[in-house]
């Protein structure tokens, strides 16, 4: 089982970032939680996306942080780097 840890936070008023990181490689998804305006103009709904990194560069997008971790789990399996 690999392990990651939560490498930081960033709170802004276009949304909130939370960055985790699999410990000893190049790979980390970032879990981004943004304000979706409504269709009629008045008020948000919130969305999260979670994007997988590798090097600080973002490789794809996946809807589910379980999804995200086990796509950057594979590309290490498979890289090793």
């Amino acid at each position: 089982m690999s392990r990651w840890i939560k490498e930081g936070r960033t709170v802004s008023p276009r949304g909130t970032t939370n960055t985790y990181r699999l410990v000893g490689t190049m790979y980390s998804v970032e879990s981004r939680k943004r304000p979706i305006p409504h269709a009629n103009g008045s008020g948000s709904w919130l969305h999260t996306s979670y994007f997988v990194l590798r090097d600080g560069r973002q490789l794809v997008e996946k809807y589910s942080l379980k999804d995200a971790k086990e796509y950057a789990e594979q590309l290490f399996d498979t890289t090793g780097d």
